[in-house]
């Protein structure tokens, strides 16, 4: 029975390849439609079902906030999405109070193109900003650079208000279709444009920082089993589906489009408060100090080594980083000696096979930082350490699938270092194309047949 379900697993798995993009298309056609639907229902009905939406949003956010902030060891990624989310509830708590007093349930007034809703979305696109560079770099948002990052969002209607005043006219404000195409080249109306590529920009960074912790996560970690890249994907994917959304509620000029809005809000904050607190960080406790920055860390972590312990080479490198110069040369000119001793080292000690294995363990044999081992992986093999890793615990399965008969995918899979036989099945297909099972039957009968 479980070979069967292997053999229609292994049938299906092009189709589950595209599972993600598939999702995706989905929610943006459920995004087009939903706009669509709510922007045509009454008013009334409008109101009602808002004020429903953003009492739990409030409800959510700020107690999932104080959920997250009261957790001791969820490191200041988690930190930042909890002030998010009450960021989010605090917000959602004013519009509903000025809706039971006013009657209008909302911060800032939504108009066409209007520039106080303008600046008060790239502010939570700020917001959202903040929780994945901290994610994906751990260390490298501090104060200065949050600022910088914070900088657009009042630069450029500053700007704006100052050259009003300058020029003594009157405020001006876009409102509708019309005069959007009939004054389309005036600064009053690129100014709020400006401002509505602030989101866009904010996607620009995380895409960019999501391949480098991708990369780092893979020099470093011998299973990727903890490093939860999909859900800074779907992160990230919000982030475009938010953006989406906020260019229809700023060009619809109805009141009614931000319905929607408020739902996808109520979806994302509902997924992503359970994947942030029971996510599992892949870095241990103060591991950085300056982001992934590898020559900085070089720096840093040489120095930090204890000196009496160091030899007459790990001086002469440090002396070489201390200067700026000569580390890359010293460190490529004993890199076939770095490479064969732990070569040796791997095969002989076999520690692949530890499901905990990781890069800094090599530094049982080696006199080299994390940095430097991640080049030696990198340089030495052509491939990650990951990837290095994962090459060697196939290898190891394969031997056990042919001389082992009698171990099922689960033994072999806890012997070859693989943390869940899923895991292993996975890694399995993507090396040679085969699910286990196959290719032990493809194995057994290649023997029979040279027999």
């Amino acid at each position: 029975m479980p070979h069967k379900f292997l053999q229609i697993n292994y049938s299906i798995k092009p189709y589950l390849e595209y599972k993600r993009v598939i999702i995706y298309s989905l929610i943006l056609i459920l995004a087009a439609a939903g706009h669509y639907f709510f922007m045509q229902i009454p008013l009334d009905l409008f109101r009602t079902v808002r004020w429903s939406i953003i009492s739990m949003l409030s409800c959510l956010c700020l107690g999932g906030a104080f959920m997250l902030m009261a957790r001791k060891n969820g490191g200041r990624a988690s930190t930042l999405f909890a002030v998010v989310m009450l960021m989010a509830g605090l917000t959602n708590l004013v519009s509903l109070i000025k809706g039971l007093t006013t009657g209008y349930a909302a911060v800032v007034e939504y108009k066409f193109l209007s520039l106080p809703m303008l600046v008060y979305g790239s502010m939570i696109a700020y917001m959202f900003l903040l929780y994945p560079i901290e994610a994906f770099r751990p260390g490298w948002l501090n104060l200065r650079r949050a600022l910088l990052l914070f900088l657009p969002t009042v630069l450029i209607p500053g700007i704006y208000l100052l050259m009003v005043k300058i020029l003594k006219l009157p405020l001006h404000e876009v409102e509708n279709h019309a005069v959007l195409s009939r004054e389309f080249w005036s600064f009053s109306v690129w100014i709020p444009l400006l401002v509505l590529a602030y989101p866009v920009f904010g996607l620009v960074i995380m895409l960019r920082y999501r391949n480098n912790y991708k990369k780092w996560c893979e020099n470093n970690y011998a299973s990727m089993e903890n490093i939860d890249v999909k859900w800074l994907e779907d992160y990230i994917f919000s982030n475009f589906v938010f953006t989406l959304s906020s260019q229809v509620v700023v060009f619809s000029d109805n009141v009614r489009s931000v319905l929607m809005h408020n739902i996808f809000f109520l979806v994302f904050f509902l997924y992503g408060f359970y994947r942030v607190l029971f996510q599992k960080s892949p870095y241990p406790e103060d591991y950085f100090k300056a982001g992934m920055d590898e020559t900085k860390a070089e720096i840093r972590e040489l120095m930090k080594s204890n000196e009496n312990n160091l030899t007459d080479n790990d001086r002469m490198e440090q002396t070489a980083i201390e200067e700026g110069s000569n580390s890359t040369y010293l460190f490529s000119n004993k890199l076939p000696e770095y490479k064969e001793i732990l070569e040796q080292w791997i095969q002989t000690e076999k520690p692949y096979l530890r499901k905990d294995f990781k890069l800094t363990d090599a530094m049982e044999i080696l006199p080299l930082n994390r940095s430097y081992l991640s080049r030696l992986f990198n340089e030495g093999y052509g491939e990650t350490f990951y990837k290095v890793v994962m090459r060697y615990r196939i290898a190891e399965s394969q031997r056990l699938l042919v001389s082992r008969p009698d171990l099922n995918i689960t033994q072999i899979a806890d012997l070859s270092g693989f943390s869940s036989p899923s895991v292993f099945s996975r890694a399995f297909a993507q090396e040679t194309s085969y699910s286990p099972m196959q290719w032990r039957e493809k194995e057994g009968t290649k023997k029979l047949q040279q027999a």
